[in-house]
């Protein structure tokens, strides 16, 4: 059970990683739009152009880099995660079979890990979602703006 719980909250952090890349990727490309765009009124006319020249310059975001940093996830979610794991380490050091077990005491601690880890579980599922809330609202922007640009750049 505790291996397939690991397994559940390591795709968590994995997804979470990937939503957090996609973001950092759309926004390149909404920076990469605007670059595209003002190319396309200094083609247009000299004064768009002139414009252009003057406006101040975007500034630039740093390049994705590939896996160099870790994502993080939920901090609800790594203490869940940390403290089942030293519940666990506890309990591994007395080995059932050398003491007398009190069974619901047992069963009430395990019961509170499953719920401490799902609730951190939840925390994260619900910080993705707004990530993804986000990252919709963005892409919809960046459809439009291509689109425009597209048109922009039909007209020349």
């Amino acid at each position: 059970m505790t291996f397939r719980l690991g397994i559940d909250v390591t795709e968590l952090v994995r997804q979470r990683g990937a939503l957090e890349r996609t973001e950092k990727m759309v926004d390149k490309m909404e920076q990469d739009l605007k670059t595209s765009q003002k190319h396309i009124n200094s083609i247009k006319s000299v004064f768009g152009g002139l414009v252009n020249y003057f406006r101040a310059k975007p500034t630039e975001t740093p390049p994705v880099q590939n896996g160099t940093l870790a994502p993080q996830p939920s901090s609800r979610l790594k203490e869940a995660v940390s403290t089942s794991k030293d519940q666990e380490a506890q309990y591994q050091a007395s080995h059932p079979n050398l003491r007398k077990l009190n069974d619901s005491d047992e069963l009430s601690v395990g019961l509170g890990r499953l719920k401490d880890i799902a609730l951190g579980m939840q925390t994260e599922i619900e910080e993705q979602d707004d990530i993804l809330d986000r990252l919709t609202t963005k892409v919809d922007k960046l459809d439009i703006n291509i689109k425009s640009t597209e048109r922009k750049v039909r007209q020349l």
